[in-house]
């Protein structure tokens, strides 16, 4: 885990200033190392996260054996040992860093390398012999690419910062900002940023970069499969069998590293399999970092120590962290920069502090359960497209059975039943609801938001539905705050259940498997029932990571109305029942996230020297 930049352009002084700069803005991205190339047309910077080949023998920018190519890289290859014994039988690698494995494997494949490999990355190759640049970012862009074109060159880097230029008033993205402030959606507008002129390269895809090129043409080499339902599989003993075969190799394949790693455990199924599968097939010492809104509704404690007391081992160092003072006013801003960009709500923040934890421990790699609910219809609106499924093949007994269980009420079936029978007539009302819900914004804000930015998916369709939940309104912003927040403290971030064969069979299954019995995510808590403790497997709430927020807000009442004072993002009605119902002490959470939202825009655009 590293970070990395790349100028592409015609100036060579150009190019080494921006290296330069980008390599001081990293460093906690790489404390252990850092290097820099640069020829006419080309400069490359890497800062370097030890985390495999500890030695010098790691170092980057990294040539190959040949001397055409010059790389970058940022993330990790988890098969990259059996990469080199399938291709590169006979050839002296100097050491056993995946960097060289892949340096060496672009020689001879090219671009179809990017089909074998396991793992997550970020990579500017350089040829010198064509003068043009290969970028790659993994499959569901876990490691981070930023780009921005100016004049006559890319400017390409792991982070936004290193892209904006000293003093520079940078112009913010209006639909981002009028999404994110009336629906508290993020990271779901494709290539856009809250910044207008930085743009995400695209996750899945690879592209050749050259200088004075003046568009980037990326190409998909990866995509969710959509596999037609003649062809789907029950989910039968062999089916549950392979599915925690495939598990288990997900996890201990991440587990590659040559420094002590870490898990985080919420008590949820997701980061519990995590914990059992380590607990059951590692011999390593694995330290548990776990933080909870002690005494609270939602704290999840019991579950967490259920998980622990299974671990007959007793490998487990558990680190314990409670959220019941968070203190909003001291930490906001410092996440923003963190962050570079407005993000959902505290429990990001309470994941830093996570990862603080870690950093204190000596910890460098941490693995966490992150990607299951997306790949596990685990969202109650993926639940629903299944629903709706079962409700249009008059499968009534599942039907009836799953939504009893699973308590969502009236209101929730009511709906599920207008977009079985009038699906149009829901698309209708859904995009009514989001115009209604920009009422709250100011005016001259919404008049510039770009509609066509926005991706609408069928929900009727349980494959549109995973790839809104992959590609859209979920994944990207969890991958992107877990990058943050761990490369901030110089942690490597792993997600094993974002192992792209573990999708590549999920989408062999028929949807029906993937809720039963009023359980979300059910082949997985049956695949992998042993490594969850009855209480944990039987759940059927969904907290998520609580922090507890009016809370917050209300402790530090005189920061967050000198901060609403100057809020002009929100409509003065509303900006004046929001101190109101402050002072009252009679929030409720959507008040308390209005509050939440507006107050971070306004910060992250004074820190990052944005207009709005």
């Amino acid at each position: 885990m590293c970070g990395i930049a790349g100028y592409i352009g015609n100036s060579r002084e150009e190019g080494l200033a921006f290296a330069n700069r980008a390599d001081r803005l990293m460093i906690h991205r790489g404390p252990d190392d850092s290097g820099v190339f640069s020829d006419e047309h080309v400069a490359l910077i890497h800062r370097r996260l030890s985390i495999i080949e500890l030695s010098p023998l790691g170092h980057q920018p990294m040539t190959s054996s040949c001397g055409r190519y010059t790389i970058v890289f940022n993330g990790e290859i988890y098969n990259h040992r059996e990469l080199r014994t399938r291709f590169l039988p006979q050839h002296p690698f100097r050491g056993h860093s995946d960097t060289e494995t892949i340096i060496e494997l672009f020689r001879i494949m090219q671009h179809k390398m990017l089909d074998e490999m396991v793992g997550m990355w970020a990579i500017i190759i350089w040829d010198k012999q064509q003068q043009q640049a290969f970028v790659s970012r993994d499959r569901y862009g876990q490691k981070p690419v930023y780009v921005r074109h100016i004049k006559d060159a890319w400017f390409i880097s792991s982070e936004m910062k290193p892209l904006l230029n000293d003093g520079e008033r940078t112009p913010g993205d209006a639909t981002a900002v009028v999404e994110y402030l009336a629906m508290g959606n993020y990271g779901h507008l494709g290539a856009h940023t809250f910044f207008r002129d930085i743009r995400h390269f695209p996750q899945g895809s690879y592209a050749w970069v050259k200088p004075g090129q003046p568009e980037l043409n990326a190409q998909t080499y990866w995509r969710l499969p959509d596999i037609p339902a003649k062809d789907k599989r029950p989910f039968d003993d062999i089916a549950k069998k392979e599915l925690h075969d495939r598990i288990v190799e997900g996890v201990l394949s991440q587990t590659l590293a040559d420094v002590p790693i870490g898990i985080t455990l919420s008590g949820g199924i997701d980061s519990s399999i995590i914990a059992g599968v380590l607990a059951k097939h590692s011999d390593k010492d694995i330290h548990v970092f776990t933080a909870q809104a002690e005494g609270s509704k939602y704290d999840e404690s019991r579950y967490v120590n259920a998980v622990i007391d299974m671990n007959k081992k007793g490998n487990f160092i558990v680190h314990r962290r409670n959220l019941g003072q968070l203190v909003v006013k001291d930490d906001l801003t410092r996440f923003l920069r963190i962050q570079e960009e407005p993000f959902g709500d505290p429990s990001i923040m309470a994941h830093g502090f996570l990862m603080g934890m870690a950093a204190d421990a000596g910890i460098k790699v941490i693995l966490n359960g992150q990607g299951a609910d997306e790949l596990f219809f685990g969202y109650n609106n993926m639940a629903q497209a299944i629903l709706l499924q079962q409700l249009r093949a008059l499968r009534l007994g599942k039907f009836r059975e799953n939504l009893d269980k699973m308590k969502l009420g009236r209101t929730y079936m009511l709906r599920t039943i207008l977009k079985a029978f009038a699906p149009g007539l829901e698309a209708d009302l859904r995009n009514r609801s989001r115009i209604k819900r920009r009422a709250v914004v100011r005016p001259e804000l919404v008049t510039r938001a770009d509609d066509s930015l926005i991706a609408h998916y069928d929900y009727s369709n349980p494959y549109d539905v995973w790839c809104e939940s992959l590609y859209g309104v979920a994944l990207p912003h969890l991958v992107h705050y877990d990058d943050r927040n761990g490369m901030s403290r110089s942690i490597e971030g792993r997600m094993p259940f974002l192992d792209h064969r573990i999708a590549e069979y999920l989408a062999t299954i028929h949807p029906d498997d993937f809720l039963k019995h009023g359980m979300r995510k059910y082949l997985l808590r049956v695949a992998c029932r042993e490594y969850l403790p009855d209480e944990v497997y039987h759940r059927t709430d969904k907290i998520g990571f609580y922090t507890p927020l009016v809370d917050a807000l209300y402790r530090d009442e005189v920061w967050v109305k000198e901060q609403m004072a100057a809020n002009t993002l929100l409509t003065p009605a509303l900006n004046t029942e929001l101190v109101q119902r402050l002072t009252a002490r009679t929030l409720d959470v959507p008040s308390a996230l209005y509050i939440w939202r507006s107050i971070s825009v306004l910060l992250w655009a004074q820190q990052f020297h944005v207009q709005l």
